[in-house]
C-alpha cells in the first residue's frame, strides 16, 4: 500500500518547472556596455541643460541690474572699495586657502606616503587656484594633482584617494553650511522666490541630519571602503569632525571675503551674507560654469535685491570678489605651476647625467 500511494503521489504531482537558464555574463556585459554610454550622455545633456538654464536666468538678472549702471559708476564703486577692504579680502581669501591645505595634508596622509607640509601646501594652492576658476573642479583638480603628485611617485590610486577625501570634505562642509543657512536664516531665499520660510528651514534641518548621518556611518560603522579593488581607510570620528571644521572654515573665509567687499549701506550682517553666499555658491556649482561665472553673481544680486542706488556698489563688489578670490589665485597658481615644471626640467638632466656617463649607455 505504501508503494501504491507513493506511485499515485508521483503521478499526481505536476512536473517541476525547469528554471530559465541564467543569462550569459557576456550578454549581460554587452547589454551594460550598450546602455552605459546612453545613460552617461543623458546625464551630460541634463547637466548641460540645467547649467545653461541657470546661466541664462542669471544673465537676465544681471542685465536687468546693469541697465541702471554705467561703466563710470561701476569704476567709481570699485575705487571706493579702498585699499583697507581689499587687503582684508585678500587676507580672508588666504585663510580660506590655508584651510584647504589642512584637509589636503590629511588626504595625503591616508595614502600612507610621506610628503613635507610646504610641498603639500604648494600643490594644494596650485590645484585649487586652477580648479576654482576653471570649472569642473573634480576633474580639473584630479588632473592637476596627478601631474604634481605623479612626479613624486604617487600612483593613480593615491591621487584618486586624495581627490575623494578632498571633494568629500568640501561637499560635506558645503551641505552643512547650506543646511545651517537655510535652517537659521532662510528669509533672503524665501523673499527672492516668494515662498514661506518653513519649507527652507525643514530642508536645512534635513541637510544637517544627512551630513551627520554620513559622518557617523563612515567613521563609526565602517572604517574601510573599496575603491578599484583596493581597501582605503576612512578617518576616525574625531578626524572626520576636524576635517569637516576645516571645510567649514574654508567657506567661512570665502564668505568673509565677499562680506567685506559688499557696501555697508546694505546693512547685511556677516551671517546674512553667509546665507546668501552658500545659496549662490550651491547654484554656481550646480551650473558647472567655469568658476560659477555669471550664475554666482546673478544669484547674489537676486538674493540681496539692493535698492537701485546701491546696484552699482553691489556689482562693483562682485567684480572685486571675482578678481580677488578667483583671478588672483589663478594667476599665482599658474605662475607657481610653471615654476614647478621649470625646476623639474632643470633637475632632470642633472639626475640623468650619472647614468649617461656609464660605459655602454
Amino acid at each position: 500500500m505504501t508503494v501504491v500511494r507513493e506511485i499515485e503521489h508521483r503521478e499526481s504531482t505536476p512536473p517541476a518547472t525547469v528554471p530559465p537558464a541564467p543569462s550569459s555574463p557576456a550578454v549581460s556585459a554587452t547589454t551594460d556596455a550598450v546602455h552605459r554610454p546612453s545613460r552617461l550622455w543623458l546625464k551630460r545633456l541634463v547637466s548641460l541643460a540645467v547649467g545653461l538654464a541657470l546661466l541664462a536666468f542669471s544673465l537676465k538678472v544681471l542685465a536687468g541690474w546693469a541697465a541702471h549702471v554705467t561703466l563710470a559708476q561701476l569704476w567709481a564703486e570699485l575705487v571706493a572699495i579702498g585699499p583697507t577692504r581689499v587687503v582684508l579680502a585678500v587676507v580672508f581669501t588666504g585663510l580660506s586657502f590655508v584651510a584647504l591645505v589642512g584637509y589636503e595634508y590629511y588626504a595625503v596622509g591616508y595614502t600612507r606616503r610621506q610628503l613635507a607640509l610646504p610641498v603639500v601646501a604648494l600643490y594644494s594652492f596650485i590645484t585649487q587656484g586652477i580648479a576654482h576658476a576653471t570649472g569642473f573642479a573634480i576633474f580639473i583638480g584630479a588632473t592637476v594633482r596627478y601631474k604634481l603628485y605623479g612626479a613624486r611617485g604617487f600612483s593613480l590610486l593615491d591621487v584618486i584617494t586624495i581627490q575623494v577625501y578632498f571633494s568629500t570634505t568640501f561637499g560635506l562642509a558645503l551641505f552643512m553650511l547650506v543646511g545651517l543657512g537655510l535652517a537659521l536664516d532662510p528669509e533672503p531665499l524665501a523673499h527672492a522666490l516668494g515662498t514661506g520660510t518653513w519649507p527652507w528651514r525643514l530642508a536645512g534641518s534635513l541637510l544637517i541630519l544627512a551630513v551627520a548621518a554620513v559622518v557617523f556611518t563612515s567613521s563609526v560603522l565602517h572604517r574601510k571602503i573599496r575603491l578599484f579593488g583596493h581597501l582605503i581607510d576612512l578617518p576616525s570620528l574625531g578626524t572626520s569632525l576636524f576635517l569637516l571644521s576645516l571645510g567649514v572654515g574654508d567657506l567661512l573665509g570665502v564668505a568673509a571675503t565677499l562680506h567685506v567687499l559688499l557696501p555697508e549701506a546694505l546693512g547685511l550682517s556677516y551671517f546674512e551674507t553667509l546665507a546668501i553666499f552658500v545659496a549662490a555658491l550651491g547654484l554656481g556649482l550646480l551650473s558647472s560654469m567655469p568658476g560659477s561665472l555669471g550664475v554666482f553673481e546673478g544669484a547674489v544680486m537676486l538674493l540681496v535685491d539692493p535698492a537701485p542706488e546701491l546696484a552699482a556698489a553691489v556689482l562693483g563688489a562682485l567684480v572685486a570678489f571675482r578678481a580677488i578670490y578667483y583671478m588672483l589665485p589663478l594667476l599665482l597658481a599658474l605662475l607657481s605651476f610653471g615654476l614647478v615644471e621649470l625646476v623639474r626640467l632643470v633637475r632632470r638632466p642633472a639626475l640623468a647625467r650619472p647614468d649617461d656617463a656609464r660605459p655602454g649607455l
